[in-house]
């Protein structure tokens, strides 16, 4: 068990490094990154509405909901349309990503207005509410800033997940040395 917990450690490294280069072809390519995004979105909404079609025709007639069938025909459909109109699906992902900033930023300023008498720190939460509102309204207005930011913050979470692996795998690696070494002095004992 130990051995195939320990090793391998160049694994997670090249795992990690894998994960760093992604990052920084996601932070010069935002646009495409987006468009990916917007492909699988489409996909995803495609395929789960033609699997509840399939579905629908795989109960039995007793089964079968009229709302269900319907709701699965609109579902493939709207996978269709993101699919075949990438730039729609674009601005709709930054639309939607950008009203989620801007309940963000509300829900920040609201807090941090409620909380600056009693602490400090309200004032903190205040201005990042206020910056994360003016960073929605770029959003929403600009596909290309919306693009730039959904990117960002998708390339700083694969970026981060790239380092902690590349540190997982030095971690693993000598933590397989130092069990190596006590089972080594143990066997030695006996």
């Amino acid at each position: 068990m130990l051995k195939l917990l320990f090793r391998k450690w160049w694994l997670v490294l090249i795992q990690g490094i894998l994960l760093i280069m992604l990052s920084i072809y996601i932070f010069n390519n935002p646009i495409n990154v987006l468009a990916g995004i917007s492909i699988w979105f489409g996909l995803l909404v495609f395929i789960a509405g033609a699997l509840g079609i399939i579905s629908w025709f795989a109960n039995d007639e007793t089964d079968r909901e009229g709302m269900l069938i319907l709701w699965s025909i609109v579902s493939a459909i709207v996978g269709l349309l993101l699919l075949f109109n990438l730039v729609a699906t674009m601005k709709l992902i930054t639309i939607i990503f950008g009203v989620w900033m801007l309940a963000t930023g509300v829900h920040l300023t609201k807090s941090g207005l409620l909380l600056k008498d009693k602490y400090s720190l309200g004032w903190i939460m205040v201005i990042a509410g206020i910056l994360s509102v003016i960073a929605a309204v770029m959003v929403i207005l600009n596909i290309g800033t919306g693009a730039v930011g959904i990117s960002i913050l998708l390339g700083v979470q694969v970026l981060m997940a790239g380092i902690a692996l590349v540190v997982f795998s030095f971690v693993k690696k000598a933590v397989a040395g130092n069990i190596k070494d006590k089972l080594q002095s143990f066997k030695q004992d006996l």
